[in-house]
């Protein structure tokens, strides 16, 4: 059920808070956007990571 294009909303309802999320620039010039990636789980065992265009540094579920 996960699938590229999911809302940070939709990541939150199926697996909770992440336990990290870091932002950065993604991209080359002249093409940057800020990204933000969730991750979850610990490495190498069950762990998933989420990047999000745009800012999403917060994972509380507030309206727009």
């Amino acid at each position: 059920k996960v699938h590229s294009g999911m809302s940070s909303n939709a990541v939150l309802e199926q697996f909770g808070e992440p336990r990290d999320i870091s932002s950065a620039v993604c991209g080359r010039e002249p093409n940057q956007w800020i990204c933000t990636t969730w991750r979850y789980g610990k490495f190498p065992y069950g762990h998933a990571t989420f990047t999000f265009s745009g800012e999403h540094g917060s994972p509380l579920r507030s309206a727009p």
